[in-house]
């Protein structure tokens, strides 16, 4: 399931606001209350690494609920960069 990270900034009012969610949409801005504010750029965030202690984690996202994402722990490992590398293969 995907899960991204947009970036936006207001062609009114120059405001810069992030906002997560299931789609790369356009969003209201927060600051002055433009529609359909298209995001400038998205990130993908359906894996991620996440600390566990002194290892890393990959987490994926596996459905989308009012709530937020719900992630799952794909694999460990001892180093962040194995785990970037793990990500970089699939």
């Amino acid at each position: 399931m995907p899960w991204f990270r947009n970036h936006y900034v207001c062609t009114v009012c120059e405001g810069h606001w992030l906002a997560e969610a299931a789609e790369s949409d356009a969003a209201n801005c927060p600051h002055c209350r433009t529609f359909d504010v298209a995001p400038y750029r998205s990130e993908d965030f359906s894996r991620v690494i996440d600390r566990d202690g002194t290892r890393f984690v990959v987490m994926q996202c596996t459905k989308v609920t009012k709530r937020g994402p719900n992630w799952r722990a794909v694999k460990r490992f001892d180093t962040r960069e194995a785990a970037r590398a793990f990500l970089a293969g699939r």
